[in-house]
Parts: C-alpha cells; sequence; structure tokens
C-alpha cells in the first residue's frame, strides 16, 4: 500500500517514518502484547508478514549463509595477496585493483539487478547471483594473470551484487518494524562473519592445499547453496493490495489516549485515504497462512510494467536528495571500507619482520573483528531494538526512527580507537595482541555501523525500500572502490600510521554525525516528505 503520509495527530506531530508501534501506553512496563504488528499484514494468506515463525526463519537462515558466503568469496584473497603476487608477477597495487572493481560492481549492479527482482521476483535474481559467482569461483581457480583476476573479480563483484541490497529488502519484505533491527543485525552479522571467517579458512587453504582451492571450495559451496535456493528458497516480493482499510498502516491509535477521530486531518496519495483505527494485531495473534512448497520455478513474473522497469534503473538516484539516505550511504561505506584498508595491509604487515607470520597465522589475525562483529550484532540487533521500544514506551507509544540512531554514539569512539591503535601499533612493531585488539574494535564497529544504516532508512522510508537502499549500497561501493582504490599509494606516500590516524579522524566525524540526525533527524524527514510521496507514488 502506497500510503506515505498519515494521520496528524493533534498533540503530537506524525510525519513519515513515525510509527505508533505500542498499544495502552503509560505504564512504566509493557509486554510484547502490546506492540502492534507495523505494518498490518494483508488479508492474503500468500502474505510473507503471515508466514510462521519457523517459515520466517528459515527463510532467514537462507539470507545469513548467501550473505555469510558472498562475504567470504569478496574478501578471502587479500589473506594470499604475497602468494598471488609472485604467482602472477604483479605487484599488491595491481591486485588490489581487482578488489576495488569488485566493490565498485557490488554497487553498479544493483541499479539493474533491483529493478529486476520487481519483475522477476527475488527469487530469480537469487538464484542468477549464484549461477555468476560459480562462473567467476571457476575462472580465479584457472587463471594465470593479474588479468584474468581482476576480471573474473568484475564478474564475481556483479553476481554478488545482491547480497548487500537485495537481502535487507528481503528482510524487509518477512518482517514487523519491532523485529527488523534484530534481523538485519543477524544479516549483517552474516556478512561480517563471511567476510573475516573466510580470511581465516584462506589461510589454511592454501597452506595445505595450494592457492586454486581458495576459488574451488568456492565454486563447490556455491553450488551447494544454490540446490538450496532453487528448491526451498520462497518468494517474498509481495504486492499489497490497493485497499487502505487492510493494508499495512504507519500508524494505529486508540480513542481513548487521541481523542476524537473527527479531529484528524486525513492525507493520502494516488486518492486514497488513510482511514483511523482503533486496533490492529498484535505480537502473539496466530495468523492464517498457506503452507511451506518445495519450488520449481526458475521466475515468477509479476505486473510490473517494463516501462517502470527501464524508469527504475536510474529512479533510486533520486533519493539522493534525502539527506538520510546519502548519509547512511557514506557511514555503510566507510565502515565497510575502513574494514577492507585493513585487509590490504594485513598480509604485508604480518609477512615480514617483526611478526613473521605463516599464511595461516595471517588468516588468524581475522578472529578479532569477527569476536568484535559478534558483539556488535547483539548490541545494534537485540539490544537497540529494545531500547527503542523503551524510547517509544516513554514517547506515548511513539517510535521515531532516530531513536535507533543513539547506538551510533559509543561507535563513533569504539571505531576509530580501533583504526588508530591498528595502524600506530602494526607501524611500529608493537606485540601482536595489540593491533589484534585494534581489529577486533572495528569489526564492532561494521557489524553497528551496517545494520543500523540498513534499518535506520528501513524505518523512516520504507514504501521506497528497494530505491533507497540501492542507492545506499551504491554509495557505499563507490566510497569503497575509491579508497581501496587509493589506500595503497596513500600509505605509500603519508605511512601507515599517519594514514590510519587520518581514517581514524574520518571515521569519527562521519559516524558522529548520528548527533545531527537524532536532533534534527525528524525536521529533515517533515521537510523531505512532499519528495517522499511523490517517490512512493512512482513505486
Amino acid at each position: 500500500m502506497n500510503v506515505v503520509q498519515v494521520n496528524s495527530v493533534p498533540d503530537y506531530d506524525v510525519v513519515a517514518g513515525t510509527v505508533y508501534i505500542i498499544d495502552g501506553t503509560g505504564a512504566s512496563a509493557f509486554s510484547k502484547k502490546d506492540i502492534l504488528l507495523v505494518p498490518s499484514p494483508s488479508s492474503d494468506l500468500e502474505d510473507p508478514l503471515r508466514w510462521s515463525r519457523w517459515r520466517k526463519g528459515y527463510h532467514l537462515f537462507l539470507l545469513v549463509a548467501y550473505s555469510s558466503l558472498m562475504g567470504a568469496i569478496t574478501n578471502w584473497s587479500s589473506v594470499i595477496y604475497v602468494v598471488l603476487a609472485q604467482v602472477y608477477r604483479t605487484t599488491i597495487a595491481n591486485l588490489s585493483i581487482g578488489l576495488a572493481l569488485c566493490l565498485l560492481m557490488l554497487g553498479v549492479a544493483n541499479v539493474f539487478l533491483i529493478p529486476l527482482s520487481n519483475k522477476f521476483g527475488r527469487r530469480a535474481v537469487y538464484n542468477w547471483s549464484l549461477f555468476l559467482v560459480l562462473g567467476a569461483e571457476i575462472w580465479l581457480a584457472k587463471s594465470t594473470s593479474v588479468g584474468e583476476f581482476q576480471g573474473a573479480h568484475v564478474l564475481l563483484g556483479i553476481g554478488a551484487a545482491p547480497f548487500e541490497a537485495l537481502v535487507p529488502v528481503s528482510v524487509s519484505d518477512t518482517y514487523y518494524a519491532h523485529e527488523r533491527g534484530t534481523k538485519l543485525a543477524c544479516y549483517v552479522f552474516g556478512l561480517a562473519f563471511g567476510s573475516l571467517v573466510g580470511p581465516i579458512c584462506a589461510g589454511y587453504m592454501v597452506t595445505s592445499q595450494g592457492w586454486q582451492w581458495i576459488y574451488w571450495w568456492g565454486a563447490i559451496l556455491t553450488g551447494v547453496l544454490m540446490v538450496l535456493f532453487f528448491f526451498t528458497f520462497e518468494e517474498t516480493n509481495f504486492i499489497r493490495s490497493a485497499d487502505l482499510h487492510e493494508g499495512a498502516q504507519d500508524l494505529h491509535v486508540r480513542k481513548e489516549d487521541l481523542g476524537d477521530p473527527s479531529q484528524f486531518k486525513e492525507k493520502a496519495i494516488d486518492g486514497g485515504q488513510l482511514h483511523y483505527t482503533t486496533s490492529g494485531p498484535k505480537v502473539g495473534d496466530v495468523l492464517d497462512t498457506t503452507r511451506f512448497r518445495l519450488q520449481w520455478s526458475l521466475f515468477k513474473l509479476f505486473p510490473t510494467p517494463w516501462a517502470s522497469v527501464l524508469n527504475d534503473f536510474w529512479k533510486p538516484l533520486k533519493t539522493c536528495s534525502l539527506p538520510a539516505v546519502i548519509w547512511c550511504g557514506i557511514n555503510y561505506g566507510t565502515c565497510v571500507s575502513w574494514l577492507a584498508v585493513m585487509g590490504t595491509t594485513v598480509a604485508v604487515t604480518f609477512a615480514p619482520p617483526p611478526y613473521l607470520f605463516s599464511n595461516s597465522q595471517i588468516g588468524l589475525f581475522w578472529i578479532a573483528p569477527l569476536i568484535g562483529a559478534i558483539i556488535g550484532a547483539i548490541y545494534s540487533g537485540a539490544v537497540t531494538d529494545r531500547f527503542v521500544l523503551w524510547m517509544s514506551n516513554r514517547n506515548r507509544g511513539f517510535r521515531e526512527p532516530e531513536f535507533r540512531l543513539w547506538s551510533c554514539i559509543p561507535t563513533a569512539f569504539i571505531m576509530p580507537a580501533g583504526l588508530m591503535l591498528y595502524g600506530i601499533a602494526s607501524a611500529r612493531g608493537l606485540p601482536w595482541i595489540v593491533p589484534f585488539v585494534g581489529g577486533g574494535l572495528v569489526g564492532f564497529g561494521l557489524s553497528v555501523g551496517g545494520s543500523v544504516s540498513m534499518a535506520y532508512i528501513l524505518d523512516c522510508y520504507k514504501e521506497i525500500d528497494t530505491m533507497a537502499i540501492t542507492t545506499i549500497i551504491l554509495v557505499r561501493n563507490l566510497v569503497g572502490f575509491a579508497i581501496t582504490w587509493a589506500i595503497q599509494p596513500w600509505i605509500n606516500n603519508m605511512g601507515k600510521q599517519n594514514a590510519f590516524i587520518v581514517v581514524g579522524m574520518l571515521s569519527f566525524t562521519i559516524t558522529g554525525a548520528a548527533v545531527i540526525f537524532i536532533i534534527f533527524g525528524k525536521k529533515m524527514r517533515k521537510w523531505t516528505e512532499p519528495r517522499y510521496a511523490s517517490l512512493a507514488r512512482q513505486q
């Protein structure tokens, strides 16, 4: 349902993104039974929002497994840069170009793949993605030159692109507002898990089996996941009824709390009317749905006109006029880029004196960021979701998206500290535990930055989620491409210590900008509400 602007409550300023999520507020505590299901599930039994808990859980498991594998495959080459430089007779800088091109394609490809998912379904795009990644991994395993390495990474970036933009949309397809933060944290943790465990495994593979087997194992695991996705991954693209009496609503209120409905100003899109409601489904309600079925189709055609699909290729760029979208893209992009920056320096840092690490020992470095990512996932997921509900209860039941951004304030100090600690310690040859601790802090920042950025933008602009997420990932990967491309010359010219001090300062500035949105975010949403409504009409 394309309702964006909602009823203006007499004594509360409701704008796009504001939802009434806790019913019967006023007490110092609340239970899950007080939480309304937002968006409200439709009456169609095929609605993914109506799925049972285990069915949603299995769907999320596949998405997390997919994200983990793609995260590993797109990152584990960095551990063997020294080996590959000898095999291809090239430089570390040329190998970094391959990773940079992969990051660029991860962003650009989504501009085309996300609109295609609206026409052919999410399931089809995931299956195509796995097929392309399988081809890229086989190519890498048989590559003999740095040119092939770079070309295969272009194909890899195109194939793996959906794991960055389409997975958050799939999570949003199946989960309610009060669950979204935790589920997105699971996704971001899966992404971080693969990105960090992949290099650990790669270090042992190259020692015991040879460098080619890194990519052969990537092909094998991709093939296994292809089978699971083809037969068991269900479609979640769902066109909701235009009947505004039944669709997901941005606001649920009670008469006794907010007065006479006749005082409410009604707004809508395309002539539809948002109706005042006094109740809605709540957590714990059992909803009828269809049974899980094995899947056999290659794709499912949706009634989205081809003209609309073609327009959608460039339409996400229109969301650049929304300040939250740009900031989330830059914040998420730099968080991932700082991890990539560490990745491009780990091998050349720990292989020579004073550390003299073997390939397998270099891989073990990523245990530290993994531990940080686990803590970050818990903090940005379940802990932040609970904090948001607590804030909503204090706010008379109304949830503002900016409540989620409070979790960025500690992260604005933790991630820069980790970057500086890693850079200064490794440049000065301090004991290995010191840069490892720095890596752990960076892993924490990556997990928080990714999940909070995604959840915040989905909370703000749910009706244009595919456009907003596509733009965020495009900005994210353009930032990542630029930083990864430039990092080695940057370090060569400035020195590792000074480069990482500058990186830490940039991280503090960008993540710390969350304070601006905590203070002025609601005013920005109100200011951009007409623009949001216009974009939603074009969905």
